[in-house]
């Protein structure tokens, strides 16, 4: 279960630095269409990393309580 964790911290750091790109790219758009389309690429991937959050609090918990076999 730690390695588990450990990949989806992991996962999770390389997502979010995704969605810091995804920003940057919102702020930098040129136009409109480009606007609209960089924030519906950003709010895709702010979900993704919202359950990628829940996931990986879902998993601490089950490892926290002794749910999972050693």
């Amino acid at each position: 279960m730690e390695t588990y964790i450990q990949q989806l911290q992991q996962f999770l750091a390389d997502e979010k630095e995704l969605l810091t790109d995804l920003a940057l790219d919102v702020a930098n758009a040129k136009n409109d269409y480009e606007l609209a389309k960089a924030k519906a690429i950003y709010s895709t991937q702010l979900a993704r990393v919202s359950g990628i959050e829940d996931t990986l609090n879902m998993a601490l918990k089950v490892e926290e309580k002794g749910l999972t076999s050693k």
